[in-house]
């Protein structure tokens, strides 16, 4: 049984991570829990008591469309911000995927500097999360891009939600090194011997791609060269490959550049 968090702020964006979510995992036994965060804000037109229905329809009406006997949805009304709210919940309801909205390609860039998806990839650490584009039409994907610099020496459970999405669909994991003109390092050669190691159940390729003028437009250049890319994967840790990332800030421009869904996974300490 997994356990799936679908944060929504009743918007086309949240209904398109929570769609998203229940395609991806239409053949588990899932658990979807349905979090809505109240701000008690003086411009807000709708009170505590009209979320709080407004949630209740939207669990119900998920409930009353479903055709799989595999999910059940239950709602999660919490007054915390968003980041607090979704930190609890993750760790109360043992949450193993976070689905979140994503505005997509068309959104300026200052839109996302304080949006909730964002917000919720930097400050969290609790569980992986997905940011999926509104555009997205929902098809799992055939191809799972994972970006890595092999400077980090993975543990079982850091890499086990990546290998359980690639399973689900039979996906191909592509390993994929970023890399300018400098050869591997000694210790960056042994992760990645490692990593090919603890990868080896699952149907893999390991390939070098050119750093262009960006971490960034290089792999959104791969995803648009290749369209059976269905996700692209990053891994963060605190001294590493992703804090590259937001210093670019990597992971602030691929939430609303990239075309496909956006996993985040989190470093285990």
């Amino acid at each position: 049984m997994l356990n799936i968090l679908l944060p929504t702020d009743f918007s086309v964006n949240a209904q398109k991570a929570i769609d998203y979510a229940v395609r991806l995992f239409e053949k588990e036994e899932c658990i979807f829990y349905v979090l809505h965060a109240y701000h008690d804000a003086p411009s807000d037109v709708k009170t505590k008591a009209d979320l709080e229905n407004d949630l209740k329809h939207l669990v119900e009406i998920l409930s009353e469309k479903k055709q799989n006997q595999k999910h059940l949805f239950k709602s999660v009304f919490l007054i915390e911000s968003v980041v607090n709210a979704l930190n609890i919940t993750m760790m109360d309801k043992a949450i193993d995927y976070t689905f979140m909205g994503n505005k997509g390609v068309s959104s300026l860039f200052n839109v996302f500097m304080g949006s909730n998806t964002v917000r919720a990839i930097s400050q969290l650490d609790s569980g992986p999360i997905i940011a999926v584009p509104t555009d997205y039409d929902c098809d799992p994907p055939e191809e799972i891009v994972f970006a890595n610099n092999f400077k980090h020496r993975f543990i079982t459970a850091e890499l086990t939600p990546l290998i359980k999405l690639t399973k689900l669909w039979d996906s191909t994991l592509s390993v994929v090194h970023i890399s300018s003109e400098k050869a591997l390092e000694k210790t960056q050669k042994q992760n990645q011997k490692a990593l090919k190691l603890a990868l080896k159940e699952l149907r893999t390729r390991f390939s070098e791609v050119q750093l262009e003028v960006s971490i960034t437009s290089s792999l959104y250049t791969l995803g648009k060269e290749n369209k059976k890319i269905g996700m692209i994967a990053l891994f963060k840790t605190k001294h590493g490959f992703l804090e590259n990332l937001f210093h670019e800030p990597v992971v602030r421009k691929m939430t609303f550049n990239t075309e496909v869904p956006l996993l985040i996974l989190p470093e285990i300490a």
